[in-house]
């Protein structure tokens, strides 16, 4: 196992290296198993033990919802931890589980103690309300000293977990510290090293069985509608519960079994008590056990008691002859709230008791406390998060250190090239005779770009046609006297030198019309005469042609000067021979425009001055 030390001991350099130490030699930066707790795993590992000679070991398939007798362990061994590595390659093969596991919950069900101790000013931790028992549950945890009313108890040796009674009349305890020892966690840390060294994920718990049998009963006695003292009775004590008529917890007692006896001393006492301080209107005991012989000394007893004292009705529950737990191993209570199917019963709430708060609450995470403090431990190793970054900044090592030695190497073959050019070994002449050439080459390439843009495209005739057919369509009602076309070249203002002028000047393109118009298409001159429908215009014309020339650009500057006028030849009594005669009689209105596009000396049609030879 690695020898892990406390973070807060050690320096930032110190957590650094232990932190790659660990991401070298685990596999907790990639498998998420190693961040969850038992009950969610896919395969678990149940023991049950109650202080007598066997252990019950179960092991559960949750995906498959599977239960199956797990590998025999000895009770001796939950003390020594012997044989531990040969059960846990047991548990690794696909013997005991339908798939071979990846990771492996280990859960221990303690069922030879349950010790209860008094919570110091309970009312005061609780708040005005009383029931914020999350802040003392935590509390017990982290520090159970300043939470249990006896101070002087040793944290090294037990363990304690809060349970409330969320049925708890007003001005009666509210909660109370379950106790176990931690006599068996040598066992499973025993465990965890063999699973460490075999890098796999293993987690564990140590849980109340007192408690787990509890939340169980809406299982158990899913027809139970009035209050009761449900008994459960084990190996070295019975535990008592009292329960109020709408499902609610309100007591719990711890009676120990002396002498060997199945039920405690003053059974009968003892439970006529707390059906009095429970207020229960009928004294009912449901005694649950295992154990054929336990139920009949038990209803001996109450039987015996009802006679000579009070009246106690009795009700005995057999766990081997129940059908809700039929394929549960050992026929243990305790299982059924890790069990896929119980849990969906009960959270559908088809019971009556499933709807009470405390078995919702009982389910939902209470009676699955860990004794254990696994999160401790887990403290002392770092994040997945933080192992993730670690590999990530390993990789950005490696790719820092590989470009840097590609840098090194590129810039080593350049600089060898370099020295190894053979204009090293130009003479004096040769120098001149290739800077000779290379000025010449420039020159060339230099005529070469005067003459391709000189060369440019810039006014084409059938273009021309086309900006004619998308200003007036066929059929708008224009009918067109005279057009002119002229493309000039804007005035030089630069300077001239002894090589003549140099740059390039813009030029200056007019497409003016004259024409007469029908009603329909004033609407198009309207549109023509504004600089978003003029832009449009020639966006329409560039688009249709691919002449970039008559693509819209701020640089390029468009106007328009239209005059509209009324045509003196209009006559709207003519007939269809007098329009045949003179067509202008049919059209009421003429126009004269004159549509300008300027291209600056900067733009990339502008017309070069230098002479290309």
């Amino acid at each position: 196992m690695l020898n892990i030390t406390d973070p807060c001991e050690l320096k930032a350099a110190d957590i650094y290296r232990q932190a790659r130490t660990v991401a070298s030699k685990t596999s907790r930066s990639t498998d998420s198993h190693w961040y969850r707790v038992p009950e969610e795993l896919p395969w678990q590992w149940h023991l049950w033990f109650d202080g007598g000679r066997e252990v019950c070991s179960a092991t559960f398939s949750k995906q498959s919802n599977v239960w199956q007798p797990g590998p025999t362990l000895p009770l001796a061994n939950l003390t020594t931890g012997e044989g531990v590595s040969e059960i846990l390659g047991e548990l690794m093969s696909s013997r005991y589980f339908q798939d071979k596991p990846k990771a492996l919950g280990v859960i221990l069900h303690v069922a030879d103690e349950f010790a209860l101790s008094e919570i110091a000013q309970a009312g005061e931790a609780l708040g005005e309300a009383g029931e914020d028992f999350q802040i003392l549950r935590y509390n017990l945890v982290d520090d159970p000293k300043e939470v249990l009313a006896d101070r002087d108890v040793s944290t090294d040796a037990n363990s304690w977990r809060l349970l409330p009674f969320w049925g708890a009349p007003t001005g009666q305890q509210k909660c109370a510290a379950v106790m176990l020892s931690r006599s068996r966690e040598a066992f499973l840390q025993t465990l965890l090293t063999c699973a460490e060294n075999l890098r796999m994920p293993v987690r564990t718990a140590v849980t109340c069985a007192a408690v787990e049998c509890l939340a169980a009963l809406p299982l158990l006695r899913p027809e139970m509608q009035e209050g009761c003292l449900l008994a459960f009775g084990f190996y070295k004590f019975t535990a008592v519960f009292a329960i109020s008529g709408t499902g609610e917890l309100q007591a719990v007692r711890s009676l120990s079994h002396r002498s060997g006896q199945q039920v405690p001393t003053g059974f009968g006492d003892i439970l006529w008590n707390m059906a009095l301080g429970a207020e229960l209107e009928t004294p009912k005991v449901v005694y649950v056990s295992s154990q054929p012989q336990a139920l009949q000394t038990a209803a001996s007893d109450l039987e015996i008691y009802s006679l000579s004292r009070q009246m106690i009705h009795f009700e005995g529950v057999n766990l081997t002859e129940h059908p809700a737990l039929a394929v549960i191993p050992g026929h243990r209570p305790e299982f059924l709230i890790y069990d896929s199917t119980a849990v969906e019963q009960v959270r559908s709430g088809k019971t009556p008791l499933a709807k009470a708060g405390t078995f919702k609450a009982l389910w939902e995470s209470w009676a699955r406390q860990s004794f254990m403090d696994t999160a401790r431990l887990d403290n002392l190793y770092p994040s997945q998060q933080d192992l993730r970054l670690l590999r990530f900044s390993s990789w950005l090592v490696y790719l820092l250190v590989f470009c840097l030695v590609g840098t090194g190497g590129y810039g080593t073959y350049s600089l060898f090239a370099a020295m190894n050019h053979p204009s090293w070994s130009l003479t004096p002449t040769e120098m001149l005779q290739t800077k000779s050439k290379h000025e010449q080459l420039l020159q060339e390439k230099k005529q070469i770009d005067v003459t391709e843009q000189l060369l440019q495209p810039r006014s084409r005739g059938w273009v021309t046609l086309e900006f004619l057919l998308q200003l007036f369509p066929e059929d708008s009602g224009v009918r067109l006297d005279s057009f002119y076309y002229t493309a000039d070249a804007t005035r030089y203002n630069g300077k001239k030198t002894k090589e003549g002028p140099k740059g390039s000047v813009g030029m200056v393109r007019t497409w003016t019309l004259k024409g007469l118009v029908k009603p329909k298409a004033m609407e198009l001159l309207s549109t023509l005469n504004t600089q978003r429908g003029l832009s449009a215009l020639f966006d329409r014309v560039a688009t249709a042609t691919g002449d970039e020339s008559y693509r819209p650009d701020p640089s390029r500057q468009l106007t328009v000067t239209l005059t509209q006028g009324r045509n003196s030849s209009f006559d709207s009594q003519a007939g269809p021979g007098d329009l045949a005669r003179d067509p202008t009689l049919a059209f009421p209105f003429n126009f004269t425009a004159a549509l300008t596009q300027t291209l600056t000396e900067k733009d990339a049609l502008a017309l070069p001055l230098e002479n290309p030879f």
